[in-house]
């Protein structure tokens, strides 16, 4: 590093000049030796007025950021939506975090002006303007952008690759720690400054013009300069704190005259800003966040440590011995062995490597290091590392923030406390809540019941039903009560938040949610099941019957339309119980049976893993000729029997088809029996198929037993004609068919297979079944016997 500048003696150092009327402070986002070093420098520069990196349009939300009730880590969340097709065609919503913690610089510069009782003022374009001058996938534009600040150029140019081989580091989380964060705090706020600025400007200068156009960049910092400028005719000492790749851009910019950034007429409901809690795992490098530190919690315990203390000399040796402490008592709480000689030895080690690396103080590389080799016996695997994990856990953290001022709470949030309120509700609680609905009895009994459907529907974890009717799975459906269990956490809030923009109320959010599924096209199945979702959550669905149509047209999947079908007929059938007026769910349940019946005939042949779904929609449609659809029961007579005369088709669906066949027409019996006894004459795969028959026929026309001797006749016949391990592999397929009887039909069974036998009917059903295997080796053995009893008699 201290070689960094040899390297740029053609590129010009912005100086730390006390004098000048604005001071350009580089940063980098959540770093507790940036924020050290800028408080020193604000003591020193005594500005008049601190701008800040961060959209304009979120300006009166700085004191509640800075309100002593405020817990970080919070946020500042921006949405825009894209109604006027300024960013895309597309017309997308957009939406993106911006995180403060405590060791956040621009926490720090906003909480210091707060103190000195001066102006503090974020200077960026407002987010909708950043996403209208950035290109398609690019800055904040990426799909999985979801935070406003970047300091991605730092890791990932050329010159940091090349600085990475001559200091010999693994990765820039360990060069930042080893150069900056530890040996920082030992160098004077103008060192330090000159330091930073000078690796900033050498990314900097490696970084093409077209680039920096095309992700927004050019854009931000030429209305930051302009900003600048302006503040710099109001007051004679000017503080900006911005990300250290903005300042030598705004350096340059500030030598002219800065062209004036005009701004679109975006409408008061497609854009905003509203503060929000955050969490210490959110803003973590590891998870996700581009612009964040790797182990946030730790580096917020180093601040909070550095802002205590009077000199910052033995801060990291402090905080990394507290946190080795920590894992090896949470080590040893999950039974694993963890010594003091271990932490001892690693306490060592992590010194050790400190001197080794010419560090003052180890940080967290040294102390992952250091717990790697002393608490990890022998091979690595995945439960010899848990101390390893329990620390990375400790150091990333799992706090959540809270917002002290709720003056603006985000319209979302204000709904849900708002219906909480009107429900009678008790959110606040950390405790998980009992609540009972009433679907028919209580006044409040629906409107609750769809209330919890909503939220889950967004997705909150807010509440669980624990009991109740489950429309999806056709269960419990005679029921006319939910429990629910429900709690509110910050996950809620944050889910909340993420959805405004999908509607500022959870009605609104839910039917543009489910608009925007459909319009998007999905398989019909998908389609229906959304239509029982709006049912549940007292959503009409009628504005969008058209679409379903269309997706009931378009789809030319069988199984999706037969889910679909079995959709809709609950919907139609819990209309009429419910008495709702109803004209969208029986012309798409119509259209569903007809298409359904005319594609039967070719799905005779389906694989296993298909068989049984097919053979319940095959049931579906013929319970809905009992019932919605009679005058369609020729049509699928007629469909039943041509699925029956192809030469090719599994014997589940045979057995199915033949079943409703037999139900239609008692004189179809003749042909079931027929089809029977050809699967015993064939060779011992196709009796093995004649267990699937069966099975198939015994799902739809179990009667079929006892309207005469013949099938049980032929099912003994077929089980005593194979082989012991041709019965074990049939006989999932014999249970599942025989499940389909009811208790009192099982009892009858019983009685007629006694009476085959000449046994006990109650010690059929109640007597413990005998091992297969010992049942042949118990015959086998009286054979042996008779064979020399009947020796010694001859």
């Amino acid at each position: 590093m201290e070689r960094i500048p040899e390297l740029c003696e053609a590129v010009e150092i912005i100086p730390f000049d006390l004098s000048s009327p604005v001071l350009l402070f580089p940063v980098r986002h959540h770093s507790p030796v940036c924020s050290y070093h800028l408080l020193k420098a604000i003591e020193l520069y005594s500005p008049e007025i601190i701008l800040i990196e961060g959209p304009q349009d979120a300006n009166e939300l700085i004191p509640v950021l800075t309100d002593d009730r405020t817990e970080l880590p919070c946020a500042i969340y921006y949405y825009y939506k894209d109604k006027k097709q300024l960013v895309s065609e597309e017309a997308a919503d957009h939406s993106c975090y911006y995180p403060f913690l405590y060791s956040s610089p621009e926490y720090n510069a906003m909480k210091a002006a707060s103190e000195l009782g001066i102006e503090a003022r974020f200077i960026d374009l407002p987010y909708s303007e950043i996403l209208i001058n950035t290109e398609g996938e690019q800055g904040l534009r990426k799909n999985e952008k979801q935070s406003y600040a970047d300091d991605g150029r730092l890791v990932r140019s050329d010159y940091f690759k090349r600085l990475c081989e001559k200091t010999r580091v693994r990765n820039f989380e360990e060069f930042w720690e080893k150069y900056f964060e530890i040996s920082g705090l030992e160098l004077s706020t103008e060192d330090l400054y000159k330091q930073l600025m000078t690796y900033c400007t050498l990314i900097r200068h490696s970084t093409p013009r077209q680039e920096l156009i095309a992700d927004g960049t050019a854009a931000r910092e030429q209305f930051m300069a302009a900003n600048i400028k302006a503040a710099m005719k109001e007051h004679s000492r000017v503080l900006v704190v911005t990300g250290g790749f903005h300042s030598p851009g705004l350096f340059e910019l500030l030598k002219g005259k800065v062209p004036e950034t005009k701004l679109h007429r975006i409408p008061k409901d497609c854009t905003g800003c509203f503060p929000a809690a955050y969490s210490y795992r959110s803003a973590d490098a590891l998870h996700g966040y581009s612009s964040g530190m790797s182990y946030p919690g730790f580096y917020d315990n180093i601040f909070k440590r550095l802002k205590r203390a009077d000199t910052p000399k033995g801060i990291y040796s402090d905080e990394t011995l507290t946190l080795l402490v920590k894992a090896a008592k949470k080590s040893a709480e999950k039974d694993l062995a963890v010594s003091v000689a271990d932490i001892t030895a690693a306490r060592t080690l992590m010194s050790g490597l400190a001197a080794l690396r010419g560090i003052p103080e180890p940080g967290m590389s040294e102390l992952m290091d250091g717990v790697t080799s002393a608490f990890i016996k022998g091979e690595k695997t995945i439960s010899s590392s848990m101390p390893l994990e329990y620390l990375k856990q400790l150091a990333i953290g799992d706090g959540v923030g809270k917002i002290g001022d709720l003056t603006h709470t985000p319209p979302l949030v204000a709904d849900f406390e708002k219906q909480c309120h009107a429900l009678r509700l008790k959110p606040e609680t950390a405790a998980p809540q009992e609540a009972v609905c009433g679907l028919f009895t209580t006044a409040k009994g629906l409107p609750l019941s769809r209330f919890f459907h909503r939220m889950r529907f967004l997705g909150t974890s807010f509440c669980e039903r624990t009991k109740g009717p489950d429309l999806h799975g056709s269960t419990d459906r005679s029921r006319v009560r939910e429990e629910w269990s429900y709690r509110r956490s910050p996950a809620v809030d944050a889910v909340l938040i993420d959805r405004t923009t999908d509607g500022f109320t959870i009605e609104e959010a839910c039917t543009n949610i489910v608009k925007r599924l459909l319009k998007n096209g999905p398989g019909l199945d998908t389609a229906a099941h959304i239509a029982v979702e709006c049912f549940l959550m007292g959503i009409s669905i009628e504005e969008e019957a058209e679409q379903l149509t269309r997706i009931a047209a378009a789809d030319g999947s069988f199984f999706s339309v037969g889910s679909a079908l079995g959709y809709f007929k609950t919907l139609l059938e819990l209309k009429q119980l419910y008495e709702y007026p109803d004209e969208t769910i029986l012309p798409l349940l119509t259209r569903c049976f007809d298409k359904l019946v005319l594609m039967l005939p070719a799905m005779a042949n389906v694989p296993d893993e298909k068989a049984d779904e097919l053979c319940s929609i095959i049931r579906r449609l013929f319970a809905l000729t009992d019932s919605l659809l009679p005058d369609r029961r020729p049509q699928l007579t007629q469909s039943l029997t041509e699925l029956c005369s192809q030469t090719e088709k599994h014997p589940a669906v045979f057995g199915a088809a033949m079943g409703l066949l037999c139900a239609v027409d008692l004189s179809n019996q003749f042909a079931a029996e027929r089809a029977m006894r050809g699967f015993l004459r064939g060779t011992a795969e196709i009796k093995k198929q004649g267990a699937e028959y069966l099975k198939g026929l015994f799902s739809t026309a179990r009667d079929i037993v006892f309207s005469g001797d013949d099938f049980l006749l032929m099912t003994d016949e077929l089980l005593r004609s194979m082989t012991s391990g041709d019965f074990i592999e049939i006989l999932p397929s014999l249970k599942l068919a025989f499940s389909y009887f009811t208790p009192q039909e099982i009892d009858e069974t019983a009685e007629a297979i006694a009476a085959l036998y000449d046994a006990d009917a109650g010690a059929i059903l109640d007597d413990a079944a005998i091992d297969e295997q010992l049942y042949s080796f118990g015959r086998q053995l009286d054979i042996e016997i008779t064979q020399k009893l009947g020796g010694e008699h001859h």
